[in-house]
């Protein structure tokens, strides 16, 4: 059960960095990522607008590198890094094009197969020092 947890995560990530278009069978229909603006749909609706719609006129070229992952019981906590350009105004930030590279964490809580809740920790304030320089 904890490889699967694993696959899950893992298939998440590919999923987002891809089209979207299997993250139903990923996210369950009340999937709700805490670090999401929290007016976002829940579930699959909510994944395809954030990576789409927000991120997308942000952001280009997304890459995620996991690092490791840890499961236990019905979570998975993800150590991995983003890579992207930035192409699209973000916090004031007019975009330079440059390539951002952020480490983070996030917690996936597993429910019938499906990845029920996540949250992410990150350093922000790196992650705009870097679209700044």
């Amino acid at each position: 059960m904890l490889e699967a947890n694993k696959t899950l995560v893992r298939r998440y990530y590919t999923e987002v960095t891809g089209d979207l278009s299997g993250i139903g069978q990923v996210v369950s229909d009340t999937f709700v990522d805490h670090h999401m603006p929290p007016d976002l749909p829940p579930g699959p609706a909510g994944v395809r607008r954030f990576f789409k719609d927000i991120l997308g006129g942000i952001f280009s070229g997304m890459r995620i590198d996991i690092e490791f992952m840890i499961a236990e019981g019905d979570k998975v906590d993800c150590h991995f890094v983003v890579t992207f350009n930035h192409i699209g105004e973000f916090a004031d930030i007019m975009p330079k094009g440059n390539t951002i590279r952020l480490p983070a964490i996030s917690t996936f809580r597993i429910d019938n197969a499906k990845l029920a809740e996540a949250w992410e920790i990150y350093d922000k304030d790196n992650m705009l020092q870097q679209m700044r320089a």
